[in-house]
């Protein structure tokens, strides 16, 4: 686990049972997709029906996912605390607020949201995705869960 991507970064840190670091506060907005409907998107455009795709950039996202990654980090949270395995991590370590300058270093400016146009890809592949944020954060949590488990990595308090 863990990497720069927000929901990695906050599932390794519950994990871990180290304090949740939000940016700024946790602010900035992000549209979130499941990985199942990302992949999908790719396959459509590798198969490229009738050269449609020839030439052609596309967005994959879902603009109806947005969320700040402050309400992620809450999601999660509340998830990780409701999960059957939640006793096999330390306690909840907390949430602090770090500056970006301090986090990032000097000179870094942040895009307060980012909503990507998917009209190409509905358009041309036919492609428009429908998991909501909840299902998809639900089935990467467990995922990572039952890998830091199943691994004897991150923490985990208990054996089974």
């Amino acid at each position: 686990i863990g990497s720069s991507r927000a929901i990695t970064q906050l599932i390794l840190n519950l994990v871990e049972g180290s304090p949740i670091r939000l940016v700024d506060g946790g602010e900035q907005k992000r549209c979130f997709t499941d990985v199942t409907e990302g992949v999908e998107c790719l396959f459509r455009i590798i198969e490229n029906p009738n050269g449609v795709c020839e030439g052609e950039i596309f967005n994959i996202g879902n603009p109806e996912n947005e969320a700040s990654i402050k309400r992620l980090a809450e999601v999660l949270i509340e998830r990780f605390n409701a999960h059957p395995l939640r006793s096999k991590f330390p306690p909840f370590a907390g949430i602090r607020e770090i500056e970006s300058r301090a986090y990032y270093g000097e000179g870094y400016q942040d895009v307060e949201f980012r909503k990507p146009s998917i009209r190409k890809a509905r358009r041309l592949l036919g492609w428009n995705p429908a998991i909501g944020l909840e299902h998809s954060v639900n089935e990467t949590l467990d995922f990572f869960l039952r890998e830091a488990v199943q691994s004897g990595s991150f923490g985990a308090q208990d054996e089974e």
